[in-house]
């Protein structure tokens, strides 16, 4: 068996702002995960980032989840 990994799929890096509200935040809950661990592979990820982007993605917060989770990341 070959454990070798093939890197056959093309390149995908769509613009944030063209993502959805839904998916912009759940990266940024991702991002928050990566950043609390100390992950190795967090490149440039940052507090202030996650902020940002969970910020932008507020969408329809009617039980205020979304707003909590910006208060609880500052």
């Amino acid at each position: 068996m070959n454990n070798e990994l093939n890197n056959n799929t093309p390149s995908y890096d769509p613009n944030l702002n063209e993502t959805s509200v839904d998916f912009r935040f759940a990266a940024s809950v991702a991002e928050f995960g990566i950043l609390l661990r100390g992950n190795s592979n967090k490149a440039q990820a940052t507090y202030d980032q996650v902020v940002e982007l969970a910020n932008g993605a507020i969408g329809k917060d009617e039980e205020g989840y979304r707003k909590e989770f910006v208060r609880l990341v500052k």
